[in-house]
């Protein structure tokens, strides 16, 4: 049988997922040889992924998929006229099922660029037919679909990212060298703070008339953008690109630029499985189970480590600031209400949104002293410090596996994803990481894993 039959038996047609038999998909390249990438998602976000592949110059784009077919005809006639080379024999699709059925045979690599809760889907059907996976943050909707993402990468052996770009930076390196230095002491709080929500931007915007929505009549790819997620009436405010407020398909600021703000700190005290997380408290307009809170407190109380002391991290968004001044903060300056502080007993260690903005230590003083000799680089750089390059490198064989890949981002993510379960449902959730589930919260084990809707289902390995 080959490759288009057993695709199509699948019942391709009806949404079934697909799953290529996995002696199929090992591929081997070498250093010299060029991707060929696909993206899913082609606007606004997915117009940096075109950027990024573009930028590694060793990479083909062959294909195209958005189910907003102007939306994709648009971003491709932008890339054109701002001097990016589209080949004219790439591919275009709506339906990126269709995509890896007709041209799977041509894609190496797929970049995906939809709304959150499509990632895991849209992630496990590619790696499914062979191709190694860069997803955007976070890397999916609900804590289940990050670990099976990770068991995906260790089973079909492929090459994954998850996109939160600093993580490529030598910046995030150099931070996770001042920690593993010991130069600020045990660490025993973290604070990540954001700004945002900013409201009426293109990204988050409140409904109007409240709730429910009014219904509205439904475009054609209505049924695509859902993808898992249950059939919903439509209406014009969840997308393109507002439906990161809607816990269904969101996962607010917490989500949006937790993977960012917070992977330093995570990633250099393995700041995972925490014991409980909590919410403090929130601002919220609307039905805080339906929509994400104007502003909040988030609290994960870690236990100790051979590596740590027990540490507590707070996420705050709505334009807070921490509820700890460090004591080597320089005197008259106002606590940032966006960045990270990693309080040391010593010393204080601070970065602006990114890892890459701004890091420093608190205190002007010893910053000064600090810099002249900083710890030794102990950790490999990644070329021009991009995360697209990472990633295309490790596929070619010129380079190791990409840091961000969905063994780390997973973990990343899920602890990310606890504190949006506290944001959406309130109180203090016990976690219990061997068994993913609440001891004490049984009623979360349908957002934990949530249901995939029919002819939705992703397909077991």
């Amino acid at each position: 049988m080959d490759r288009r039959h057993f695709i199509k038996n699948l019942g391709l047609a009806a949404g079934a997922a697909f799953t290529l038999p996995r002696f199929s998909i090992a591929k081997t390249r070498n250093a010299n040889s060029r991707v060929n990438v696909a993206f899913i998602g082609t606007a606004n976000i997915g117009e940096m992924s075109i950027n990024g592949v573009n930028a590694d110059g060793k990479s083909n784009m062959v294909a195209f998929c958005d189910v907003r077919r102007n939306a994709l005809d648009s971003t491709l006639k932008k890339m054109k006229k701002n001097g990016v080379k589209i080949p004219g024999s790439a591919s275009k699709f709506t339906d990126y099922r269709k995509m890896l059925d007709r041209v799977g045979k041509d894609i190496d690599a797929v970049c995906v660029s939809t709304p959150d809760h499509s990632h895991f889907k849209i992630a496990l059907d590619c790696m499914q037919a062979g191709k190694h996976v860069a997803v955007q943050k976070p890397l999916t909707h609900n804590v289940w679909q990050c670990r099976e993402l990770d068991r995906a990468r260790k089973y079909y052996k492929l090459q994954t990212q998850m996109l939160n770009q600093g993580h490529a930076t030598d910046a995030i390196r150099m931070l996770r060298e001042w920690y593993d230095s010991g130069v600020a002491g045990p660490i025993r709080e973290v604070h990540v703070m954001c700004s945002g929500p900013g409201w009426g931007n293109i990204y988050f915007k409140k409904p109007k008339e409240g709730f429910p929505l009014k219904k509205e009549k439904a475009p054609s790819y209505w049924d695509m953008w859902l993808n898992q997620s249950p059939m919903a009436d439509y209406n014009s405010i969840y997308e393109p690109l507002s439906w990161r407020g809607f816990w269904a398909y969101g996962t607010g600021m917490l989500g949006d630029w937790f993977c960012h703000t917070g992977d330093a700190p995570v990633w250099s005290m393995d700041l995972y499985d925490p014991e409980s997380v909590e919410l403090i408290d929130a601002d919220c307009s609307f039905d805080q189970k339906v929509f994400i809170p104007n502003g909040s407190t988030v609290k994960w109380t870690f236990p100790a480590t051979d590596k740590r002391p027990a540490c507590v991290m707070y996420w705050y968004d709505g334009n807070r600031q921490p509820i700890t001044r460090p004591k080597d903060f320089d005197e008259g300056r106002d606590l940032p209400r966006s960045g990270m502080l990693m309080i040391g007993d010593n010393h204080t260690i601070e970065t602006g949104p990114r890892p890459n903005i701004s890091p420093r230590m608190s205190n002007s003083d010893f910053w000064k002293q600090f810099r002249r000799q900083m710890p030794e680089k102990t950790i490999p750089r990644v070329r021009n410090n991009d995360i697209y390059c990472e990633w295309l490198d490790a596929i070619r064989g010129d380079g190791p596996e990409a840091s961000s890949n969905f063994g780390v981002s997973s973990r990343l993510t899920e602890t990310a994803l606890l504190g949006c379960l506290a944001q959406r449902f309130g109180g203090k959730i016990m976690w219990d990481s061997k068994t993913m589930s609440s001891p004490n919260r049984p009623e979360l084990a349908a957002y934990i894993k949530e249901p995939e809707r029919a002819g939705w289902e992703s397909k077991a390995f």
